[in-house]
C-alpha cells in the first residue's frame, strides 16, 4: 500500500487513510489500527472504528493534538502498541505524528540520537521543518531520554 512506512515488524505508520486503504491494510495482514487524528481534523473518518472492526482488525483512537504533544500521550500510545495484536498500522493526517511516535518508540531504548531520528524520518519522506513545535517536542523528548541514559547532548548512535 502506498504511503505506509515500516518502523519494525510490529509497527508501520501512515498518513490519512481511506476506507479502501483500511481494507488493503487488512488484506496485507495488519491486525490493529491506531488512529492519532483529532476528531475535528479535515478528512477524519467518524466511522473508522466500524470500518476497521468490520474488517476483523482491532481499533484504538488516541487523539494527538500536534501542538500539545506530551510524554503522557507517548506513554498512552506505547501502551496501546504493547497490548494490541500485531502488526499494527498507526496513522495520522500527514504521517508526522505517527512516524515520530513510532520512531521514538523503536529507537529511544537504543539511545537514538536527535540526528538519527530526523535522518530516519527524512528517509521516509517526512520533514518536520514546517511544524516547529512538533519538531521541538521530539528534540526535547529524545534529549531528555538520552540524558537519563547518560548520553548528554543527544550524541549517541
Amino acid at each position: 500500500m502506498i504511503g505506509i512506512h515500516v518502523i519494525n515488524h510490529e509497527l508501520s505508520v501512515a498518513g490519512e487513510l481511506s476506507p479502501e486503504q483500511l481494507q488493503q491494510a487488512s488484506q496485507q495482514g495488519f491486525k490493529s489500527v491506531i488512529n492519532l487524528r483529532m476528531p475535528k481534523e479535515k478528512g477524519f473518518l467518524s466511522d473508522e472504528p466500524q470500518i476497521v472492526e468490520s474488517l476483523g482488525m482491532n481499533y484504538a483512537h488516541i487523539p494527538v493534538n500536534p501542538s500539545a504533544l506530551s510524554g503522557e500521550l507517548i506513554a498512552q500510545v506505547s501502551e496501546q502498541i504493547d497490548h494490541l495484536p500485531k502488526p499494527i498500522l498507526m496513522h495520522c493526517s500527514l504521517g508526522l505524528r505517527s512516524a515520530g511516535i513510532g520512531l521514538l518508540r523503536a529507537g529511544i531504548g537504543h539511545g537514538i540520537s536527535v540526528e538519527a531520528f530526523f535522518q530516519q524520518a527524512e528517509a521516509m519522506g517526512l520533514n518536520f521543518d514546517d511544524r516547529p513545535s512538533v519538531k521541538k517536542f521530539f528534540v526535547d523528548y529524545i534529549t531528555q531520554h538520552l540524558e537519563q541514559l547518560g548520553e548528554p547532548n543527544g550524541k549517541h548512535k
